[in-house]
């Protein structure tokens, strides 16, 4: 076994059930003295355990599982029945890195339903622990806990992030929600084997690894408020996250039978093994069914608008055809066209040239207007007439105002009197140009 495994087992933080700490240390004192532990290929490689859908009632070891051959869909039942650690162990069990890996592969087979966590585990290290949390958490399947003995302190924690708890009616103990350290000082072996333990600081490091030396002279309380406590807070923060239901009076670190643990919400159900692989399959197609409805949504969605957000943000394009803001949130929603949708969808996906091209052409149309709505009114104020309420009314009163004018014939000037005198006109009335001066204007 390496020094760095060594370290970790007699230095680290737990989330760990005392009991089952102290049931370990005899082995730890057999690895510290140099003994030899026989150990087993099954306490370094996770136990995997598959069960088809047609024969659920039978566990197939995986790796006699010919899953190439078998397009039936199975549930993987994972083991975690050590000690929890984040590494694999020379002296002991998979880490939770290994586990990690493992879960990762059956993510990635299609006939792979769900996985079952077969729990059996009074706690380990902090290190890891929170991780393969998260990683259960957001796993793509469903994931199912099952516990027929202790689901405790680091094993309560992973455990805790599946979608279902099921413990069996004789289950051991199932909480201890905290985190300790079980910390061994081995100066005193290291002195015994002839060697003197020396450890200085530099002069401005003054504040470097204080709450452990504190701890080493018998003083606790700030390695308790400053390594401790915090672990603890996160601790119960994720249990909170998961299970929102769960007694307050769990967060303590005490632990319970499988009875209480349902009464008090660190669990959802009892039953045995079958039942946490059948709830795996039922949740399953629930996770399908809800899959497709969230796709078939969004697909409808995608088709209005790809962000409702920014959308509001292109009321500054006005004009006709184009949505304002009352019209946007209206309680009823929006519809909009092909052409209104593809000048937004150009606009957030940043087109920027598209979008100023359709304001310009906006703004020039605006322009167009004004400049045809000033010559109307240019026109009847020429003809002498009182301007109507509306550019169309204008118009109108203006072809009436021609069409008269038309209809009457033209005048001849007076010839003059003699020379010198002024000549004497007659109004002329020309409805040709008349009309033309109007709609020159227009």
């Amino acid at each position: 076994m390496s020094i760095k495994n060594i370290h970790s087992l007699i230095s680290g933080k737990w989330f760990i059930h005392e009991s089952y700490g102290y049931s370990l240390l005899p082995s730890l004192f057999s690895i510290i003295e140099g003994q030899n532990i026989s150990i087993t290929s099954d306490e370094i490689e996770p136990e995997v355990f598959v069960s088809s859908k047609k024969s659920k009632s039978n566990l197939i070891a995986a790796d006699s599982f010919n899953n190439e051959s078998n397009n039936d869909q199975y549930v993987a039942v994972i083991n975690l029945k050590n000690p929890i650690y984040k590494y694999n162990q020379e002296c002991g069990p998979a880490g939770t890195k290994s586990k990690m890996a493992i879960m990762e592969n059956y993510a990635k087979d299609s006939n792979c339903v769900g996985i079952v966590l077969d729990i059996d585990s009074g706690g380990g290290q902090v290190s890891g622990t929170p991780e393969f949390y998260d990683y259960i958490k957001s796993y793509s399947k469903p994931v199912v806990s099952y516990t027929d003995g202790m689901m405790c302190s680091a094993a309560y924690y992973i455990g805790s992030a599946a979608n279902h708890i099921i413990a069996n009616n004789r289950a051991d103990a199932i909480g201890s929600i905290g985190v300790m350290v079980h910390f061994i000082d081995v100066s005193g072996i290291y002195e015994k084997m002839g060697a003197k333990v020396i450890t200085e600081y530099a002069t401005r490091s003054t504040e470097k690894n204080k709450p452990f030396e504190e701890l080493l002279k018998g003083n606790p309380e700030l390695y308790i408020k400053t390594e401790l406590d915090p672990i603890a807070e996160d601790f119960i923060n994720d249990i909170k996250a998961v299970r929102s239901n769960v007694d307050k009076s769990v967060f303590a670190g005490g632990t319970w039978n499988a009875s209480d643990s349902l009464s008090k919400g660190l669990i959802d159900s009892l039953g045995t093994l079958q039942d946490a692989i059948n709830k795996a399959f039922e949740l399953s197609k629930t996770s399908k069914n809800n899959s497709n409805k969230t796709n078939s949504k969004n697909k409808v969605m995608s088709k209005k608008t790809k962000n409702f957000a920014e959308i509001q943000k292109l009321v500054s394009i006005e004009g006709e055809g184009i949505p304002t803001l009352a019209t946007i949130t209206g309680k009823k929603g929006v519809q909009l066209t092909e052409a209104q949708l593809e000048t937004i969808e150009a606009a957030l996906s940043g087109n920027a040239v598209l979008l100023q091209t359709e304001k310009d052409n906006v703004t020039a149309e605006k322009e167009k207007v004004t400049g045809l709505t000033s010559a109307v009114t240019e026109a009847v104020t020429t003809a002498g007439l009182t301007s109507a309420a509306t550019p169309e009314a204008n118009i109108k009163m203006l072809g009436e105002k021609v069409a008269e004018y038309g209809a009457q014939p033209g005048a001849k000037p007076k010839t003059p009197k003699s020379d010198g005198d002024n000549v004497e006109e007659e109004s002329i009335v020309d409805a040709n140009a008349a009309h033309n001066k109007v709609y020159n204007s227009i």
